[in-house]
Order: C-alpha cells, then structure tokens, then sequence
C-alpha cells in the first residue's frame, strides 16, 4: 500500500508542472507507435539420419509470423491457415540406390485442405477414393462439411439483402487427406494396391530405436471450437523404418477425426507399403458408446481424443506399395548374350 500510495502523490505533484505534461505526450506518442517487428528467427539445421542405404532428413523450424502467415492464406487461397503454423516444416526420406524421395511437408499438406483449385496431382487419395457418400461432392471439403455447435445460432433468422455469403475454397477445420509426395528423377512413383496390412507385431516390439523424430506441422484451437493438429513421426529400426502422419481433429460437441498415412519399409525390400486411414466418429455415437465428456482423461487442452476411436470409426482405407526401382533401369537395352 505504501508503494501504492507513492505513485499517486508522485503523480499528484508532476500534474502540475510542465515536465509532467511533456512526458505524458512523449508517453502517449510512444503508445501510437506499433512495436517493431521480432527480428528472423535463426535458421535451425536439420535433423540427419542414414541407415542401410537411406537418408533420413528432418527440418525443425519456428513457428510463422503472423505477417507471413497472412501472406501466405492469400497467395494460396486459403480461407483457414492455423494460428500455430510451421510451414517449413518437413521430413524427408531418399533412397540412394533408386533415386526415390519420400518428402512430406506442412505447406504442401494444408494445400489439401483446399479444393479450388484442387491439391496436385499425387499428394492425396482422387476424388474418386472419397468415402460413398462423399464422392459426388467435388467441390467442397474432402470429408464432408462440418458445421461447429453455434452454427444455427449465428445464422440470421431473417433475410437481409446487404448480408452476402462469402465464397469458400478451403477447409475451416485443416482437415487435410495429404499422404506426402514420392518421387524419382522427376516423376512420381510408380504404386500399386494391394491387400496387405502393415506388420503390427513387429512394430510392437521392443527392438533398439537407431533415430526418432518427431515435427509439429501445425496447430489450432478454432476459435474456441475444439483443436486441429498436424504432425508427422518417424523412427528407424535395425531392419526397418516407420512413419506416422496424423491429422487430428475435434470440433466440441460435433465430432472427432483423425487421418492417419504409415509407411512402413524393410531394409532389403524394393517397396515401401503405405497405408492411408480416415476415422470419425460424431459425439452422439460416442456417448452411445459409454463415453462420458464432462470427466474425459482423453480430451484436453493438449488431447485431442482421437485415442476415443476404433475400428469401428473406420470410414474409408486405402493400402499401396510404392515401388522402388533402380537407377538406369529404364531406357537400358540388355546386353546381347553370347551364343
């Protein structure tokens, strides 16, 4: 109280002298000017890793400023792009003997999340692997549109000829269907479907991790309407290598998502088994479920509660092997044989 009682006699006193005056216009002058802006933020090096004929490569970096991020929504055409935002943010896996890079990326996967214009080519499932009851909606979020808990509040009740719609081309919850992209020599990996699951015994064992990593793409609360979180995973094993991208998703009240891609590649395999996985589940059919929401230990601020879903959640699965092949065994004519 003392302190307190300080500043007011000091401020008593200054108000009736000029120097008071002067400083409280120098004061208030300093309050009208914007903060300079936070210098660059040092570049961080990359993460190395090489094993058996492979390069593992990840590259942590800061967070966006907003000024980047804002210019980035509008070169993109992006409607949504998250408050926590890593967009250099990228892990990369080369093979040496067939040229193939496997690289997935946070800028390229919030590309996905927009449909006009559409993702490239390569970077995600087509239109046509869409789940049924999606596949005739081109135009529009690859999973369906969602609608948070005070849509029906926030809609006008009556017509007004000055309210207009604005046009949307992305996903307001970053919902992305990205898988990464997989190249060699400039074009894109050759891939295959196939029916085989990943080896779930061998991922569980406890075997000596040669190198782990793991990179936050990007995160969001929207706006207070639940999270969105995009991260990627990656740990060498001594006769394999393992990678988790997840994209998770809660809207409070509405539902929960999560679209998860595995690769999975033995040491002495010639291709890399991909496994692409969409599971949602509304909070309706969860509390059908048992699942109480007011006491979950599975959501919070840090939970997004996809650890909530199960197989049953499973709404569209697609597994490819993509196919590594050799340096120069395209265009290379045999050799003729002796007779």
């Amino acid at each position: 109280r003392a302190g307190f009682v300080g500043v007011r006699a000091a401020g008593a006193s200054g108000c009736r002298g000029v120097g008071w005056s002067a400083s409280r216009g120098r004061a208030f002058a300093a309050m009208q000017v914007p903060p300079p802006p936070s210098p660059p933020s040092a570049p961080v090096p990359p993460a190395t890793f090489e094993c058996s004929g492979w390069r593992f490569e990840a590259l942590p970096v800061p967070l966006w400023q907003s000024s980047r991020i804002d210019e980035f929504s509008k070169e993109e055409g992006l409607c949504k792009v998250p408050d926590m935002f890593c967009g250099d943010a990228a892990l990369r896996i080369s093979h040496e003997a067939s040229g193939t890079v496997l690289e997935l990326g946070a800028a390229d996967m919030l590309r996905c999340c927009r449909w006009t214009p559409p993702p490239v080519e390569g970077v995600c499932p087509s239109a046509e692997d869409r789940d049924a009851t999606q596949a005739a909606k081109v135009d529009g979020p690859w999973f369906g549109p969602v609608r948070c808990q005070f849509a029906d509040r926030w809609k006008p009740k009556s017509q007004n000829p000055d309210v207009r719609e604005l046009e949307v081309t992305s996903d307001w919850t970053c919902s992305s269907p990205y898988w990464g992209s997989s190249r060699a020599g400039g074009d894109n990996v050759p891939t295959e479907a196939t029916e085989d699951a990943l080896p779930m015994d061998l991922l569980r064992r406890r075997d000596e991790i040669h190198w782990y990593h793991e990179l936050l793409f990007w995160e969001d609360e929207l706006d207070d309407n639940g999270i969105c979180r995009a991260s990627v995973r990656v740990r060498v094993m001594p006769s394999f290598w393992f990678v988790l991208l997840s994209c998770e998703l809660r809207v409070d009240n509405v539902l929960i998502r999560e679209v998860g891609t595995r690769f999975f590649c033995m040491f002495d395999s010639e291709t890399i088994l991909r496994e692409w996985t969409w599971k949602e589940s509304s909070y309706e059919a969860l509390r059908k479920r048992g699942v109480s929401f007011s006491d979950c230990p599975h959501i919070s601020q840090s939970n997004v509660g996809t650890t909530l879903l199960q197989e049953a959640d499973v709404r569209r699965q697609l597994r490819h092997r993509l196919l590594l092949g050799r340096r120069g065994d395209e265009g290379v004519a045999e050799e003729p044989q002796p007779p």
